[in-house]
Formats: C-alpha cells, structure tokens, sequence
C-alpha cells in the first residue's frame, strides 16, 4: 500500500490524542470545502462544532474539533479550491485529512452547476503537489446509465479522466446509481426525455472489469464503494472511505484503532461523525442522494447559513 499513497515514512513519533478523539466527516452530506469553508475554518478556530440529528433535529450534539481531539478529517467534495489558501495553516495546527472527491463529468442535466472538470484537474494536481496523490482518492462516483450516458459513454469519460488523473492520484471509488425515492423523483422530473437504466448485477461487473483495465494502464487502483458483487471482479478491492488504514499510511504518528461503522449495506467505513447537514450543497446534481429538492430545500437552507454559527445550517 505505501507505494499507492507516496506518503511519509512509515515511524514517527506517536501523538498525544484525547481518549475521546474521533475521525471527522466533512461531509457526506454536504459539500463543505466547496461551500462552508470560512464557516469551517471558524469552526476550527473555536474548537468545537454543534451538530443535528438530520432526523431529529431539536437533538443537537457538540462535537469537539480541537487537533487532540481529532484523528483525521475526511473532506468530500467536488471542489476544495477553498480550501488551498488553508492547507498550510491546517497542517501547522496539528490537522490531519485526506480527500474524497468527486469528479465525473457529466452533461447537463445530471450536473447542472458544478465545476468546470478541467478546473477541477488543474486543481488535482495542484493539491497532489502540495500534499501527495495519497491524499487524494478519486471518485467516480455514482455511475449512472442512460440514454444520455450509455456505457460506452462512460467507458470513453473514464479513459479521459484517469489519464488526465495519472500520477496525482492512485486510487478511484466506483458505485451504481441507487435509485432511492428522491433520486428517482429528480430524475423523473427532468424536462430532457433523459431516460435511466438500472443494471444488473452482471452488467455492472462486464463494465467494472473494462474500466478495471482502464484504471489499472494509469496506474490507479479500483474500489467498489458497498457493491460487494464487484468484488468477484479480478483487481476490485472493497472501499473503506473512511479508513484508518489510509490515515495511518499517510500519517504514521497515529496509533489508533477504529471500529467499522457503516453507513449503508456493505459499506466498509469505519466510526467517524459527520459535521455536515443534508439538504444544503449548490451543486445541483440531479442524482444526488444528500438533497431532496434544490428550489424548496437547499436554496433556503443554504441562505440560512451564517459563518459565525456554531450550526452549519441554524
């Protein structure tokens, strides 16, 4: 593995961490460096952050974020440019990260306002410069099929993309398309005659295994995000995206064990809280699992935000 992440040495010195320190998810649920990254970094500042039960809301937990009291943080995200002028102060203060990010390159409708994907590589490389391409784990991620994406489509989009990726990252997260009630409901709304397809389980390996070859001629690794059916496909290893091992390759001063706690059936994450709010990125992806309704939901949640609270959304 120490090869895959280009990373430091593999002794050091362990740190002094709280009994109680805990890794941290910025966010599945949100994308917080595109977004909420002077709320973040003021968070960071103050030492700790309040967050709701997204099903309970009037249950409000305080979450501390001192560096003792943080293992690493996970940041998901199409778009961490925020985060460039910080990387430095985050490192001098005694924080630990590493990235999930996004990058698929869809047409509109599916994306509606995310990054333009050549800015968003410019960006890669800039941050695998600056850190590793260990700290980088690309994902690919939800593959959908449809008359606007047919396999093909993907087949030719993903060849691009990791050539474009090569030597600034080594890894890349895969998974279907779940056709959740709100996910269907977005996508059935759309005014484009976009019609979607939901695979089967052997059309989805016959396609993992030719982007597997793909991904494997540009040197990066494939990992199925909870779709253990993949597995059975020579060169797929499951996903941990939350994953301690990875925290500890990249920093080898941690001395910690994390119990597995998944998210979903057979996700392979280990325990982390999560800091972010459903129903409050900008990004506007019609397949998007964490925002039921752009217009009525995440546009007015989002104007509630105030950089000084201790709430991402009050």
């Amino acid at each position: 593995m120490r090869d895959l992440l280009d990373t430091t040495p593999t002794s050091a010195p362990a740190i002094d961490l709280s009994p109680s320190a805990q890794i941290i998810s910025a966010s599945r649920r949100t994308d917080i460096p595109a977004f909420y990254t002077p709320w973040l970094l003021q968070r960071l500042r103050e030492g700790f952050v309040d967050v709701a039960n997204p099903f309970n809301p009037r249950q409000v937990q305080r979450v501390a974020l001192r560096p003792q009291d943080v293992i690493a943080i996970v940041f998901w995200t199409r778009n961490p440019r925020p985060l460039s002028p910080h990387l430095d102060w985050l490192r001098e203060q005694g924080y630990r990260f590493y990235f999930q990010w996004t990058l698929n390159r869809y047409p509109a409708p599916l994306e509606i306002s995310g990054p333009y994907w050549r800015r968003v590589v410019e960006a890669f490389h800039e941050f695998a410069r600056r850190l590793s391409p260990g700290h980088l784990q690309w994902r690919y991620d939800p593959i959908l099929f449809s008359n606007i994406t047919p396999p093909e489509w993907h087949l030719e989009n993903f060849a691009e993309l990791a050539e474009q990726l090569r030597g600034v990252t080594r890894r890349c997260y895969v998974s279907f398309t779940d056709f959740y009630r709100k996910t269907r409901r977005n996508l059935d709304k759309l005014d484009s005659g976009l019609r979607y397809v939901d695979p089967d389980v052997q059309q989805q390996r016959e396609f993992v295994r030719n982007i597997q070859k793909i991904a494997a001629a540009n040197n990066i690794e494939l990992y199925a995000c909870c779709e253990d059916h993949l597995l059975e496909v020579p060169g797929i290893r499951k996903a941990r995206c939350v994953d301690i091992e990875i925290i500890g390759q990249l920093y080898p001063e941690v001395r910690r064990q994390v119990p597995v706690q998944s998210t979903r059936s057979q996700c392979g994450c280990v325990q982390s809280k999560d800091i972010g709010a459903y129903d409050s990125c900008l990004f506007r992806c019609t397949y998007c699992y964490a925002n039921a309704n752009f217009e009525t939901r995440s546009l007015p949640r989002f104007k509630k935000h105030d950089p000084n609270s201790p709430m991402l959304i009050p």
